[in-house]
């Protein structure tokens, strides 16, 4: 190419306007709860939620979030990560992560990828269309969202074209559970303030969704390449008697501060294949065994029958990875749910010492995890 067409064509990406879209249009891939603000935004609180967009002919990419969560005593802010997927075989950055950040109040619009310049790779800058996912890795219970305080994406923009949105991938799971399921304390502490923080604190740095057994499981490098849906809260266990619980809170569209505050999520529009459900690693059947059987049999007729309302979906019951204690009553809740015309199956996450925070797993606990549960998944769903 002569000098002279380079410079125009510079000159014209330079001078190119923003497009920009509203979070809620058809451009933008969703996967997790999430609702609609009314005026193009879209609202959530659970973790794990993720927006893909795609683009042709651009050089940045910008997303604006209105993030008023209050923050708690043992954290504050949403973290999230942002992953590339290029077109370009050449491009080395293609389907990894290539920042991560965190959203507050005091600043609503962030770079997602800019180039020259931005968090990536030197050879990130994709000469075809890419796909990016921004995910947000951390719970409500660290940020502090509330009915009257909460998140919300409001729109994307860039100076390149969005293309239509990513399809909906073959295989959907669906994760419940506390913070082993949230991927809570996984590394012993992420980069803060530009330098790793090597604290076990229980935050916003030690919460990474992506890290999780679950999320390797649904990745395509390591798992089944399926969309995945994460309803976890750390500490939380099933819910017993008067008890608050995941029993309560699972029907909900958002998370925090209790069951009482939020319209019910529409489980149709997440078609889900299969539900892991592991709900004994914080106990809560120590103090009545029977009674906590009943309810977890009772909340797994409902997950398949009442809110998925669907016969053929598959409830993994697991145990593990940090304890087999309750192994025996998970086997027992398999067997009534099978009674009970419920597709379910056993599902054994233990591996070994954990070596993460606090007993936790960490990230490289997570990936041995996950391995042993794919195979079993596998089987079961007859998935290769």
């Amino acid at each position: 190419m002569h000098s002279s067409s380079l410079l125009v064509l510079l000159v014209a990406r330079a001078a190119a306007a923003p497009n920009s879209i509203a979070a809620d249009s058809s451009h933008v891939k969703w996967v997790g709860r999430v609702q609609p603000t009314g005026d193009g935004g879209v609202g959530f609180d659970w973790e794990g939620v993720s927006a893909s967009v795609t683009l042709a002919n651009f050089t940045y990419l910008l997303v604006q979030i209105a993030d008023d969560c209050g923050g708690t005593a043992v954290g504050g802010g949403s973290r999230w990560g942002v992953t590339m997927n290029a077109s370009d075989a050449k491009v080395a950055a293609a389907n990894h992560r290539i920042q991560t950040f965190y959203s507050g109040p005091l600043a609503r619009s962030y770079y997602l990828f800019s180039n020259p310049g931005g968090k990536c790779d030197p050879h990130c800058d994709a000469r075809g269309p890419s796909t990016f996912s921004l995910t947000r890795l951390t719970e409500s219970r660290l940020s502090g969202c509330t009915p009257e305080r909460n998140l919300t994406v409001v729109s994307f923009s860039s100076d390149g074209s969005f293309l239509a949105a990513p399809a909906p991938k073959g295989r959907r799971l669906e994760f419940v559970g506390d913070s082993i399921t949230a991927g809570d304390l996984n590394d012993g502490g992420q980069l803060r303030g530009g330098a790793p923080d090597t604290t076990c604190a229980n935050s916003a740095f030690n919460d990474d969704i992506t890290f999780s057994s679950g999320a390797v499981l649904c990745s395509d490098a390591l798992g089944f390449g399926a969309d995945c849906m994460y309803t976890a809260w750390g500490g939380i266990q099933l819910g017993v008697g008067a008890a608050w619980g995941m029993s309560d809170l699972y029907p909900r569209t958002f998370s925090s501060l209790g069951p009482s505050a939020y319209g019910d999520w529409d489980f149709g529009r997440f078609a889900a294949d299969a539900v892991v459900l592991n709900l004994g690693t914080n106990g809560g059947w120590r103090a009545n065994q029977t009674a906590w059987v009943a309810e977890y049999v009772r909340f797994g007729t409902d997950v398949a029958l009442t809110h998925y309302r669907n016969p053929d979906l598959v409830l993994f019951l697991a145990y593990g990875p940090m304890t087999t204690a309750y192994q025996a009553m998970a086997e027992q809740v398999v067997a009534s749910l099978k009674a009970a015309g419920v597709k379910a199956v056993a599902l054994d996450l233990t591996v070994g010492p954990m070596h993460g925070c606090y007993g936790h797993p960490s990230r490289a606990d997570n990936i041995a995890i996950a391995a042993k549960a794919k195979a079993q998944i596998a089987d079961a769903l007859g998935w290769s």
